[in-house]
């Protein structure tokens, strides 16, 4: 009977704590999931700008030949 009311005792404990630090233990997740985010955000944006970057260096061709028919 001793054990059982040190194991709820500890139960009890634990919850009691749970309680108070479950607001700084998802305050740390949510700050780490927002770094991650960013920065595939930011890879992302990169990205696209350097592709657009390429794509308007690529659209400049050569100039254009007109060729005569000949009957």
């Amino acid at each position: 009977m001793e054990t059982f009311f040190e194991i709820l005792l500890i139960l009890i404990l634990l919850s009691f704590l749970l309680r108070k630090l479950a607001p700084y233990i998802i305050a740390y997740f949510l700050k780490r999931l927002e770094k991650k985010i960013t920065n595939k955000f930011d890879q992302n944006i990169n990205k696209d700008f350097h592709t657009s970057q390429k794509k308007q260096k690529k659209e400049k061709v050569g100039e254009y030949i007109d060729y005569e028919e000949i009957d």
